[in-house]
């Protein structure tokens, strides 16, 4: 797959390249509590709290795209990395509730 170069993600868009590439790399940095309630699979789970002592193991040349509850908090994530020379990093708008309410309607809502 090549690199997606926008900072931002609908999540439409990231079910197509994931139908393309099922090996994409997304992280889920809701805390425990939050995954437990819904999740995707095939997500890399650090908690926002932890991103500063765990994004070693992201591979920083592919994308990464990042996703919360509603796409703040992701954001916040986003930027961070982006200013640790993640160059490829994406928040993925609207996070997990925009993915159960526009892609896949059987996930919980929460």
């Amino acid at each position: 797959m090549d690199l997606y170069k926008n900072s931002e993600i609908s999540v439409q868009e990231l079910k197509k390249l994931i139908d393309l590439d099922s090996n994409i790399q997304i992280v889920d940095i809701r805390d425990d509590s939050e995954r437990k309630l819904v999740s995707l699979g095939n997500t890399i789970n650090i908690k926002l709290s932890e991103l500063a002592n765990s994004y070693d193991q992201l591979d920083l040349n592919k994308n990464v795209f990042v996703m919360c509850h509603t796409g703040v908090r992701s954001q916040v994530a986003v930027k961070w990395l982006k200013s640790k020379g993640c160059t490829y990093a994406v928040n993925v708008l609207g996070g997990i509730d925009a993915w159960a309410a526009l892609v896949d309607t059987s996930l919980r809502r929460y």
